[in-house]
């Protein structure tokens, strides 16, 4: 049979379709198996209409229509490159946050097209950017083992289960270039295990006293007491700079460390790694006292506010097991600053001083601050190179 014999058939034959009884459609189906050579359900999606005849030109498949389009598309991919592209769970508070901001810069957005962006779903968000997905590659391990402390400080051998802020995990991140030869800079990352508010600062080399100074530094900056500190069993930390730093206080520090070579103890931070880290500076290795400095001017300012104030994140809150499946339920995002301003026993004032440095603060503005202190950073890098190459 011809092609235009069969779409001949079909036609007519999706004419008698709808109006037959279930005996009848089945002695359809039957003929229209046996003539065009389809499988059964091939033959019924043809004559229900929720397949195109072949031949068939301008007819649309089953379904129903597209909701969002090309306008809604392009706010969000907008606010979604800027936002260091969440995923769409995390998008969709986002989009509630900056929308505010976008149109302060961009265009100011129609009362329908509006609604229609802050009410797509985090599924919806995640198919209409799936074409603008970026993958990352995945680091290395730079982590020493540092023995000389182990005995004095404990394992933590579980999460901390806490409804309050003060108790940090912290990790370090190496920026050799894939060699870990010489010396290079390294990112000191700390994140709070409730409110997930992050600090990093950079080091110019791995030493004790370098380490322990922006580790002052950092605690300085937090809008809250540290309670808890938690690392792994790097040398960097396993100290007597930072043994004595946390416990010669009037109020020591609960100062521990995960289990050797389980990087899921410090789970949180290890991710933070990634977002606060990897995302921002990639992976080219960085040298330098200068550099670290611009690096650390970076992360004090406009990376530290655009992540805390502006990146919604979420919280594992169980872990459920039906057979061989594994289920992660999260709760709601919310940005850091959101989670330590529902905090109970959070401190007024601090969160007066950082509600009147959030009024000063946009979005946009910090995207285009930090690529510009990047390219200086990197232009610092290859000027260091030339120097140390002549």
């Amino acid at each position: 049979m011809s092609s235009k014999s069969r779409q001949e058939v079909l036609e007519r034959a999706r004419e008698k379709y709808g109006n037959r009884g279930k005996e009848g459609r089945g002695r359809l189906l039957d003929e229209i198996c046996s003539l065009c050579g389809y499988e059964r359900k091939y033959a019924m999606k043809v004559l229900a209409g929720s397949r195109p005849i072949a031949g068939e030109e301008g007819k649309r498949r089953g379904g129903s229509k597209p909701r969002y389009g090309k306008m809604e598309k392009k706010v969000l991919q907008v606010i979604w490159l800027a936002a260091d592209q969440p995923c769409g769970k995390r998008m969709k508070p986002t989009v509630r946050l900056w929308l505010p901001y976008y149109e302060r810069r961009h265009e100011k957005l129609g009362l329908a097209l509006r609604k229609r962006v802050l009410k797509v779903s985090a599924a919806t968000i995640d198919r209409l950017l799936a074409s603008s997905r970026f993958r990352y590659g995945k680091g290395r391990s730079a982590t020493r083992p540092g023995s000389l402390l182990r005995s004095q400080i404990p394992v933590r051998t579980e999460h901390w289960d806490v409804a309050g802020p003060g108790f940090l995990e912290a990790d370090t991140v190496a920026h050799c270039g894939g060699s870990l030869s010489g010396e290079h800079c390294w990112s000191v990352t700390a994140s709070d295990v409730h409110t997930q508010w992050t600090e990093t600062r950079a080091v110019s080399n791995r030493g004790q006293e370098a380490v322990r100074q922006q580790i002052t530094d950092i605690e300085a900056s937090l809008p809250f007491a540290i309670l808890g500190f938690d690392t792994d069993n790097g040398g960097e930390f396993l100290n007597w700079h930072l043994v004595d730093y946390f416990q010669k206080r009037e109020k020591p520090v609960a100062f521990t460390r995960s289990r050797a070579y389980r990087k899921n103890d410090n789970a949180r931070v290890e991710q933070k790694n990634r977002t606060h880290v990897r995302e921002l500076i990639g992976y080219g290795r960085l040298e330098g006292a200068e550099v670290a400095k611009a690096l650390n001017e970076l992360y004090a300012n406009e990376w530290g506010w655009f992540r805390n104030f502006f990146c919604p994140v979420m919280k594992l809150i169980r872990v459920e097991v039906r057979g061989s499946r594994r289920r992660r339920v999260y709760d709601e995002p919310m940005t850091p600053f959101e989670r330590l301003k529902a905090c109970e026993d959070a401190d007024p004032g601090q969160i007066a001083r950082l509600e009147k440095q959030l009024a000063k603060l946009d979005p946009f503005t910090l995207r285009e601050d930090i690529e510009r202190k990047l390219r200086a950073i990197w232009k610092l890098q290859k000027a260091g190179e030339r120097q140390r190459a002549a």
